[in-house]
């Protein structure tokens, strides 16, 4: 009872993982200090018709507000740091050019940049920031 009441288990039954090799992870309701680099379970929102409003998605935190957050054809960048690939391989699934998602902006006070590792990451790379308000708790990869 006291393990229920203080953490989670959550599985990632995904065939391309966003974070590769890991399956599970251990989410600790008691931990919502946000930290750059963490892993957070998030609620998803406005996500139709990928995810319905409220699937927990695993994602490492790597914008803060502030944060410059550029995306061009050679990379995603958060104040200057090349995370992941810019090529955007899942604009297809929403009818739209990869182009259109480039840009460069700065994270407004409540906006928190997410993203996986993997180039196949659904991510904020394509549905942007997301609120301290959908950061659900902090999680730990197990294994």
């Amino acid at each position: 009872m006291w393990f229920e009441a203080n953490y989670v288990l959550g599985k990632d039954s995904q065939y391309v993982k966003c974070i590769p090799g890991v399956d599970w992870f251990l989410g600790d309701r008691g931990d919502r200090e946000i930290e750059r680099d963490g892993i957070y379970m998030v609620a998803s929102k406005g996500l139709d018709p990928i995810y319905p409003d409220g699937t927990v998605l695993v994602k490492y935190l790597r914008g803060l507000p502030g944060d410059t957050v550029k995306i061009d054809e050679t990379g995603v960048y958060v104040n200057g740091r090349n995370l992941g690939t810019g090529q955007l391989p899942l604009a297809h699934k929403f009818e739209i050019e990869p182009e259109s998602l480039h840009g460069e902006r700065v994270l407004g006070d409540d906006e928190y940049w997410l993203m996986g590792t993997a180039a196949l990451s659904f991510d904020s790379r394509y549905w942007g920031p997301v609120s301290e308000s959908q950061v659900i708790r902090r999680a730990y990869a197990i294994f």
